[in-house]
């Protein structure tokens, strides 16, 4: 592929959290679209079982270079990006370049590596916006939250309740664990509860966001009864990434 014919070259500072952002991606879907508009990049995908959203965006202000030539869609074969592209260390430097049939993502380190696919056809499903009213919101630290979820994993079940402004459990029924996020423990930055709430999800789709925890200090958590999961993640850099879970039936 010539240099001419890239409709987008964008270079990212930090590989970590490219890097962090694609395994959370490939957790959740196998697919998805890579859409670049002079607004920034977005990714919306929603898995297979339509139990989850993803969201991501990243605005130009984040990249190191944003060099827009077209608007461009890229299709992203999540599954094998991962097998084969190497997982970049912080201090890497990704370029990913996109055209009409192809892109490529190089690794700047010592060494240059580059790695080529050809961009796939990636059915769309059409996802409403949902008017969601949360009851319950709050952020706590993703160091706390990455414990948690590694301690809950294979539990089946998690459970998310507030019933207060002071504390927030999380619950494993199935195997009888419990975290507790709370403002005099240190885990917690704040919470709102305007209707005491609980609620189950499926522990296998909490999980799949565990990367997203490397790439910001907090997530932000919101839910109500019988509603689904709300978890943001917001690194210094403008970018954001949402995810929405369903309840557990």
């Amino acid at each position: 592929m010539g240099g001419e014919e890239f409709r987008v070259v964008i270079e990212y500072p930090s590989g970590r959290v490219f890097g962090s952002i694609l395994e959370a991606l490939s957790n959740i879907v196998d697919e998805a679209v890579f859409s670049f508009s002079e607004e920034g990049l977005r990714v919306k995908a929603l898995d297979p079982a339509q139990v989850a959203l993803v969201t991501v965006y990243i605005p130009p202000s984040s990249f190191l270079t944003y060099d827009l030539r077209e608007e461009t869609s890229v299709g992203v074969n999540l599954s094998n990006l991962m097998r084969t592209l190497p997982k970049p260390r912080k201090s890497d430097r990704v370029v990913l370049r996109a055209g009409e049939d192809f892109y490529e993502f190089v690794i700047e380190a010592l060494g240059v590596k580059r790695y080529r696919y050809r961009s796939i056809e990636v059915p769309v499903t059409e996802v409403p916006e949902l008017q969601l009213d949360f009851k319950v919101r709050g952020s706590v630290y993703t160091a706390a939250f990455k414990k948690a979820l590694n301690d809950l994993r294979g539990s089946g079940v998690i459970v998310f309740e507030a019933k207060d402004n002071k504390t927030l459990r999380l619950e494993a029924p199935e195997v009888g664990g419990e975290i507790k996020f709370s403002l005099t423990g240190g885990s917690l930055i704040e919470l709102e509860v305007e209707e005491g709430s609980r609620t189950p999800y499926d522990e296998s789709y909490v999980t799949k966001v565990s990367p997203l925890c490397d790439i910001a200090d907090a997530v932000k958590i919101e839910f109500s009864n019988d509603q689904p999961l709300h978890l943001a993640f917001n690194p210094p850099g403008g970018e954001l990434v949402e995810y929405l879970s369903a309840p557990k039936a």
